[in-house]
């Protein structure tokens, strides 16, 4: 269910290095039109608020499983856990878990409230050439809040960065491209069926939208491209000798790779979702794939990775 004026925000990372250029705030918004098998933020493709548990955290009291109104929270070999089945999000455990085991993914903010955090590091953007990024989820699911940060954030003169699969209103895309500093623009896989196998969904509207920016010579210089590397579904031959064409056929020259890792698979253990165990690419294919984009004149980068 929205909420007129406020938006439902998963998190906000201060300090982050890897969303953009120099120190920024990074704002995730809740929910997401594709379901990439590999997310490491599975907690943000809902776009409701939903129940997160730490088991770590859990000290066993029952408190939670006194005040569950569906009766949900039940007792197993391993300690209490949650029947996803039963439950129905209303988070009345959150408040009795005196340990923080439960606790919500998703908080109703509005964008003022944001940007109260956002504010505060308003000295580390001035020297590093930071800002704010606008991430998700998928911003493109709260496109009038994330257009009200950016307008916010844009009229204090904060940069921003919007970080987007492009799987959303092309228009409004478009639009707040033309206000923002940077486009971080993901792509999982070009080939679509590929795509559609791993995402839930095929490319046809994510590649439209990108060729609708990269057109726009205002909007293409500030074109950043973002691509995880996953053994085996991306890193082929043919997927990364296709997406290059693509980049130099339609003028982008600035690309970022990121290697899969498994940093969400203790978040789908919180939610009650299925992990899915993917490997990075071997470290000599990185390099290769690395020497691909490189050798047409391409910036290009594997984030994390010690190569020159």
């Amino acid at each position: 269910m929205q909420q007129e004026g406020r938006g439902l925000v998963g998190g906000i990372q201060r300090f982050s290095t890897s969303d953009g250029p120099g120190i920024r705030t990074t704002v995730f918004l809740k929910g997401c039109p594709l379901a990439c098998m590999w997310c490491h933020n599975p907690e943000l493709i809902d776009p409701h608020q939903q129940l997160m548990r730490s088991v770590t955290k859990c000290i066993g009291c029952g408190y939670c499983q006194e005040v569950c109104p569906r009766r949900a929270i039940l007792m197993g070999q391993d300690g209490y856990y949650v029947d996803r089945a039963l439950c129905d999000n209303c988070l009345a455990c959150v408040d009795a878990c005196t340990a923080g085991a439960m606790s919500p993914a998703g908080e109703w903010m509005t964008a003022e409230q944001v940007m109260e955090t956002v504010r505060k590091d308003r000295g580390y953007y001035e020297k590093s050439g930071g800002g704010l990024t606008i991430s998700g989820g998928e911003l493109l699911m709260q496109r009038a809040f994330s257009e009200r940060l950016l307008d916010l954030a844009s009229d204090e003169g904060i940069g921003v960065c919007l970080d987007t699969s492009g799987c959303g209103d092309g228009d409004a895309l478009f639009r707040m491209a033309g206000k923002a500093d940077w486009l971080l623009y993901d792509m999982k896989c070009i080939i679509p069926e590929e795509h559609k196998k791993y995402t839930g969904l095929d490319n046809r509207v994510i590649l439209k939208n990108l060729m609708r920016l990269a057109a726009d010579p205002e909007r293409r210089k500030k074109l950043w491209m973002r691509m995880p590397l996953i053994h085996g579904v991306n890193d082929t031959e043919e997927v990364i000798l296709r997406t290059r064409d693509y980049y130099r056929d339609n003028g982008i020259s600035k690309v970022t790779m990121l290697a899969y890792h498994e940093l969400g698979k203790n978040k789908c253990r919180g939610i009650g979702t299925e992990f899915h165990a993917f490997a990075p690419p071997p470290h000599e294919r990185m390099l290769e794939i690395l020497g691909l984009f490189r050798e047409i004149g391409m910036d290009a980068e594997i984030l994390g990775e010690e190569i020159a």
